[in-house]
Parts: C-alpha cells; sequence; structure tokens
C-alpha cells in the first residue's frame, strides 16, 4: 500500500531525470552524474527514440509526461502510438539494447502491457518490452529517500487514521512476514476471481470473494492470507495459477498464445500482465 500520494511530475525534462535516478536506485548503480544510466542528448536533439540507455545492462527508457486532464481512452491511444513510433525508432538508431521501457505519468494500465507484449511476439526480436505507470514508478520512488527529498520534498501524506487496537504479532514462518510473497498471492487470487467474473457476467452472476477467500483458508486451516505458512507458497503458487488456467477465459488466452498472469519472478520486477 502507498504511504504517499506522490503528484505526477508535469514537466518533461525534470521527468527524465526522476526516471533517470529512480532506475540508478532500482539497479543499485552509480549516481546520476556518473552512471550507466544518464540523459541521451539534450531538448530540441534528435535522440532516436531514445531518452535513456544503460548501455551496461542494454536498456532503453523512453519518457511520456501526459496531460492527465485527457480522457483515459485518449491517452491510452497516444501511448500505444508512442510505444509503435518510438520503438520503431530505437531500432533504427542502431543501438543495441535487449530491453525498452516506456514509462509514463500515466496509470498503470492493462491494455497498454498488453500491447507490449503483443508487439513482443509479433517482432520475434531478442528484446523485451515493458511499459511503467504512474502506480509502478511511485511505489519504487516511494521505497528511496533520496528520490522523495529530491522530487517531492512536499509530498502529501495520506490522512492519518484514528488508532487501532493492538493486533498480535505474527508467528515466524507466517506469508504475511514476507510481504512480496503475500502480495504476489493475493495478485493471483484477484487473477482468478477476474477471470471467473468474465464467465459468470454471462449468467448475471457475481464472483464470491469473500467464499473464494474462506475456502483457501480453509484448506490451509488458517485465520487469514497472512498466517497461511510461507512453506506453503509455492504450493499455493500452482494452486492457484491452475485455478485461473482452467477458467473459460483462461483456456481461451491460451489458446491464443497470451498468457494468465506474470511469474513471481517477473512480479518482484515489477512486471505484471
Amino acid at each position: 500500500m502507498a504511504t504517499y500520494q506522490l503528484p505526477p511530475l508535469k514537466n518533461d525534462k525534470q521527468f527524465e531525470e526522476f526516471i533517470c535516478d529512480l532506475f540508478n536506485e532500482i539497479e543499485n548503480t552509480s549516481s546520476y552524474q556518473n552512471t550507466d544510466f544518464q540523459t541521451s542528448g539534450v531538448k530540441g536533439q534528435k535522440q532516436g527514440g531514445i531518452d535513456i540507455l544503460s548501455p551496461k545492462t542494454k536498456t532503453v527508457i523512453q519518457c511520456k509526461v501526459k496531460d492527465l486532464r485527457k480522457q483515459d481512452e485518449a491517452l491510452r491511444n497516444s501511448l500505444v502510438q508512442d510505444f509503435n513510433t518510438d520503438l520503431q525508432s530505437a531500432f533504427q538508431s542502431g543501438m543495441e539494447f535487449e530491453r525498452f521501457i516506456l514509462a509514463s505519468t500515466f496509470r498503470d494500465d492493462a491494455l497498454i502491457q498488453r500491447h507490449a507484449t503483443v508487439l513482443r511476439e509479433e517482432l520475434q526480436k531478442p528484446v523485451t518490452f515493458y511499459y511503467w505507470g504512474w502506480d509502478t514508478l511511485s511505489r519504487y520512488a516511494e521505497q528511496h529517500d533520496s528520490i522523495i527529498t529530491k522530487y517531492f520534498p512536499k509530498f502529501r501524506a495520506k490522512p492519518a487514521k484514528a488508532p487501532k487496537k493492538a493486533v498480535m504479532e505474527l508467528p515466524e514462518g507466517a506469508l504475511g512476514k514476507d510481504l512480496l510473497k503475500k502480495n504476489y498471492i493475493t495478485y493471483l487470487i484477484k487473477r482468478y476471481g477476474e477471470w471467473k467474473q468474465f464467465e459468470l457476467n454471462n449468467k448475471g452472476e457475481k464472483f464470491n470473494w469473500a467464499s473464494f477467500n474462506k475456502h483457501i483458508m480453509d484448506r490451509y486451516k488458517a485465520a487469514g492470507i497472512n498466517y497461511i505458512p510461507v512453506v506453503c507458497f509455492e504450493e499455493l503458487c500452482v494452486y492457484l495459477q491452475g485455478r485461473i488456467e482452467k477458467t473459460i477465459f483462461g483456456k481461451k488466452k491460451c489458446a491464443d498464445g497470451h498468457r494468465n498472469y506474470s511469474t513471481f519472478e517477473e512480479y518482484k520486477s515489477g512486471i505484471t500482465d
């Protein structure tokens, strides 16, 4: 859960510098002035579709500041077009890269990420394409004090909630002690519910989240998702992934050659299909 409500940046150059600094932190490289990630060219120069380049990791990042007052559909279409145009320009630049990231002040969007996945399948090139929206960018930014201090010195904290009663400390070996694994399980549960809802829409029914969550808790004799033994993580992943694949929508996606979910390794890197 986000700690701050970080406002999307509005200045193109500042956003590029923000992305540069952020990837320095994420990739644990040296500082912005002496880093593998450094701005490519200056405003007004032809950049070959490349705003940020890391020769060491062979990564190209293109930055897009969007007018968020526009409708989501217009912003989405614009970013899809940006993806196509900038990717073509990057290939034509002659620079070698293995990862292309489109970073934007628009929110995370499954349709844009799906477009990136389709591009990867269509182009058949040894390059992976990702879309990083503001949700993902701000989530990583919050993990680094230097980023908050430099770019959001007057960040607006979320309203404080009323004090809660003391809760029992989670036991050692509980899934809730490993937030990354717990969040991935939550992601799979949500994906199953969403895929199942597509099926239930034809019947005019709603997916029963409470019932499915209770089913999971009963399966592991746990009082809640936090209390599921972490040693059961891989088994639970396989179970939930299997449930997703067996939905009607999941079977259709597989038949069309598309994936139904991200792996845990991809999820740790901020990649979610």
